[in-house]
Order: structure tokens, then C-alpha cells, then sequence
């Protein structure tokens, strides 16, 4: 026993001993240098003892965490730092070279996604969202065709929605200020789950006082959109938690799932029960689920994916327009040029296409300036799989390349990225517009609001879309006061 005990730490000494050795060797073959620290008792002196165990999430939720990590970057004049957090070493970085690098299709293989799919895996099972490696690759092939253009552009049925969103607006208007962002949240899963499923939810309409007609039980319609939101704050506390994402396994959070995988499963059990000339009438041609049904008829495959396009979409379109109309409201001068431009450049529902959107420059510069001040996403990150290297961060200048090891997770916020002047110019916390008239139509290396490399946002077009054509209801209906 004893000697078996001996030969184990010799193993793991000899073990340590050669990670040691090769993990100098490749600092030195990279020229790498050391990243700045920020230890973990500095951190939860900043946060706060109480706000870093239970309200981390919170300060997400309203931006104070953003501003922490900024203020960490400027205190330290550094694009990169490395802190020890609950769930291990960290890197914080906000240069894009970096981002890139992980998320390129070369180094793709030395990262992984970390502890999403622990976080999400019970509500999104295996979908897109939550996987990696083959599993991710086959999600991929089947659901890019659904994101073709000639399936984006066919936008007609987004109107109904945009017409009760302002009629909503109109008839509160009179009792004082109007609240966007709940309508908003209404219309973007209303408008998602008919492009989903074929049918939607209805928050909208029964805000207005109609009632929804449904074939399913209205009261799980009602459930779903419920606890929609609900289910979102809990993945996000797991995510945050890391490999203590089992602690959030309340009672609430796994109702809420049962309530939405059993909105979903009706409209799956529907599509698996027709007929390939059914799957093909041509007034099936923009639902979502029929499309993918043509493809496999398995319930599982076809609930992970739906939930994983609803959860990556619908909160990211309506953030993206409750900061657009919020920074409008405060910058009239922009709401006025821009209800001009979209009146002139966008006469009708059909001009509404992804190439339109590019070629109207102002509204493109005031939709990426949105995105830049207040990203609809404002992190991403990777884990390492293995000992690599990323091309900046290290030294005084973090001009050198660091050494990531092996289970260290890579964060880069966004908020502070989109505000370093060398990408964006002076001034980068305001909301200005015309300052895209000198950056790359495409935004530049800095600019990604949709994340980068084979990973990229499928929806992206169709967010930008959806965006557009409320904006363009929006103009032609109200003034903002």
C-alpha cells in the first residue's frame, strides 16, 4: 500500500515536472511575457464580499460588472490581465487579436466552449448553442440553410407584429412615458416563435386585450413566455458559476424548463407527424420547424435546436432595439436624420433586405454604434484544451504573446473592447453615429457584435432585419417625445 502510495507522487511529480518544462519551452519559443494580475482578494475588495458571491449576476444585468472590468483594465494600463475567480484562472483580455485567434478555424481545435454546455444542457440539451466538436459541426450543416437569404428576405409576416407593437404604444402613450423593452421582449418572441414554429406566442395581442387562437392548451402558450425570461437569469447565474452551475438546480429553474420543452414538443410532434408533401406546401416554406423537419424527424434534435435559435435570438434583437430607441431618445438630432434616411431609402416591407441595410449607411452606422456602446452580448470566452499561445497581452505594453495553460478560460468583454479609442476614435463611451463614416463598413478588427470565425451568429442577418423593419414601422408611425 505504502508503495504503491510512493509510486503515485512520484508519477505526479514526474508528471508536474514535464508540464513544467514544456510550458517554459513554449514561452520561450513564442517570446511570451508575463500578463498582469489581479488578485482574487483585490476583485471581491472591488465587487464587494456580497455582490461577488450572490449578485455577480445582477451587476451583469445592469452593467456595473462592465464598468468594473474597465476600470481594471485603465487602472492597470493594460489590454490583458489574468485573475484567480471561483472557477479557476482566468485571463481577461480586450484585445481583438486575441478573440480571433480563438476563434478562428486554425486554432479552433486548442479551445473549447468551457462550461456553456454545463450551464445550458438541461434546457437546451445538445442544440447548437450548447455543443462542440462533431455534434457542433453536424448543427451547423443542417441549421445554415435555414438563415438563407431567400428564407431572411420573405419578412411580410414580421408586420402584423410591428403594427400591434405601435398600437400598443399609441394607446399607452396617453397615460405617460412608455416603457419599451417589455414590448420589445413581447414582440421579438412573438415574431420568433412564428418563424419557429408557425404559431406565435400572442404576448402582444393579449396585451392589447385579444385572445390567442391556438390548437394547444393557451394556458401552456401563457406558461412558456412566462418563464421564458426566468430560465434565461438561470443559465446565466450557472454560467457565471462555472463548475458550481449544479448549484443553481432549484425547483423553479427545472419547472421552467418542463413548461418550455413542453410548449416545444407540441409544434415538434406536429411536424414529425406529416407528410413530406405536407412538409412541403409552399405556405410552410419560412417556418422554421418544417424546414428543419425535412431534415430529421427526431423530437430530441429537432426541441434542442428550436430552444437553442429562440434563446440566442430573442433577447439579443430586443436588446439591440431597447438600447437603439434609448440612445434616439436621448440624441433627437440622430432620431430626426434617421427617420428620413429610413422613410426615403425603405419605401415598402419589400425593400427591407440585408443588401438595402448595407448600402443605407446612416442607418447601418446607427445600428452598429448601438451595438457598440451597449453589446446585445457583451462577453465571450473560450476554455483551453491544452497548453497554447495567444498573440498579445504580455509585458508592460501587452505587446507580447502569453502562454494560456491548459483549463485557463479566456473572457473578453465587449463593453470594454468597443471602448478603446485606438479601434473606434475619441470619445468612444458616446453615442455618435457619424463616427462609422470613418471605420470600415464592416466595423474593423475590434467590431464583433456577432462573434467571429466558425462560430459566428447564423442569425445575424435576421436580427439585423428584424431591427430594421420595426425601426421602419416605428418611423412611420410615432415620433419619440
Amino acid at each position: 500500500m505504502i508503495e504503491a502510495l510512493y509510486i503515485l507522487i512520484a508519477a505526479l511529480v514526474i508528471y508536474r515536472t514535464a508540464q513544467f518544462v514544456h510550458r517554459k519551452s513554449l514561452e520561450k519559443k513564442h517570446h511570451c511575457q508575463p500578463v498582469k494580475r489581479v488578485p482574487l482578494l483585490s476583485m471581491i475588495s472591488t465587487l464587494g464580499i456580497d455582490t461577488f458571491f450572490k449578485d455577480s449576476a445582477e451587476m451583469a444585468k445592469n452593467g456595473g460588472l462592465h464598468k468594473i472590468l474597465q476600470e481594471t483594465f485603465e487602472s492597470l494600463q493594460t489590454t490583458t490581465f489574468r485573475s484567480r475567480m471561483l472557477s479557476g484562472s482566468q485571463i481577461v483580455t480586450m484585445d481583438p487579436e486575441n478573440v480571433r485567434t480563438m476563434c478562428s478555424s486554425a486554432h479552433m481545435k486548442d479551445w473549447t466552449i468551457g462550461y456553456r454546455a454545463l450551464a445550458f444542457k438541461p434546457l437546451l440539451g445538445d442544440g447548437i448553442f450548447s455543443s462542440e466538436g462533431e455534434s457542433w459541426k453536424h448543427s451547423r450543416i443542417m441549421l445554415r440553410p435555414m438563415f438563407a437569404k431567400e428564407h431572411i428576405k420573405q419578412i411580410t409576416s414580421m408586420e402584423p407584429y410591428m403594427l400591434s407593437l405601435i398600437d400598443i404604444i399609441k394607446s399607452s402613450a396617453n397615460q405617460g412615458p412608455v416603457d419599451l423593452q417589455p414590448l420589445f421582449h413581447g414582440f421579438t418572441i412573438d415574431y420568433a416563435s412564428d418563424f419557429l414554429f408557425g404559431e406565435s406566442c400572442d404576448v402582444l395581442k393579449e396585451n392589447l386585450g385579444g385572445k390567442s387562437i391556438s390548437g394547444m392548451d393557451i394556458q401552456v402558450k401563457r406558461d412558456f413566455a412566462s418563464v421564458f425570461n426566468d430560465s434565461q437569469n438561470y443559465t446565466t447565474k450557472r454560467l457565471m458559476l462555472g463548475p458550481l452551475a449544479f448549484l443553481v438546480s432549484t425547483k423553479g429553474f427545472y419547472d421552467g424548463i418542463k413548461k418550455q420543452h413542453e410548449f416545444v414538443s407540441y409544434f415538434v410532434q406536429k411536424a414529425i407527424a406529416m407528410s413530406d408533401e405536407e412538409l412541403n406546401d409552399e405556405s410552410k416554406n419560412y417556418v422554421f420547424l418544417y424546414q428543419l423537419a425535412k431534415q430529421t424527424k427526431d423530437a430530441k434534435v429537432l426541441q434542442d435546436e428550436l430552444l437553442s435559435i429562440l434563446l440566442a435570438g430573442r433577447n439579443t434583437t430586443a436588446s439591440l432595439l431597447s438600447f437603439l430607441f434609448f440612445e434616439l431618445s436621448h440624441h433627437e438630432n440622430v432620431w430626426a436624420t434617421l427617420k428620413e434616411v429610413v422613410d426615403k431609402s425603405f419605401p415598402d416591407v419589400e425593400s427591407i433586405t440585408f443588401e438595402n441595410i448595407q448600402n443605407c449607411d446612416y442607418l447601418r452606422w446607427c445600428l452598429f454604434e448601438s451595438l457598440r456602446v451597449n453589446p446585445s452580448v457583451p462577453f465571450n470566452n473560450r476554455t483551453a484544451n491544452k497548453d497554447t499561445i495567444l498573440p498579445r497581452g504580455g509585458g508592460k505594453d501587452s505587446s507580447h504573446p502569453i502562454l494560456v495553460k491548459k483549463g485557463e478560460s479566456v473572457i473578453f468583454p465587449l463593453y470594454a473592447s468597443n471602448r478603446q479609442e485606438k479601434y473606434f476614435g475619441g470619445k468612444p463611451e458616446e453615442f455618435i453615429p457619424e463616427r462609422w463614416r470613418d471605420l470600415p463598413k464592416t466595423g474593423g478588427p475590434a467590431f464583433m457584435p456577432f462573434s467571429t470565425g466558425p462560430r459566428m451568429c447564423l442569425g445575424q442577418q435576421f436580427a439585423l432585419i428584424e431591427a430594421v423593419s420595426t425601426k421602419k414601422t416605428g418611423c412611420r408611425n410615432y415620433e419619440i417625445n
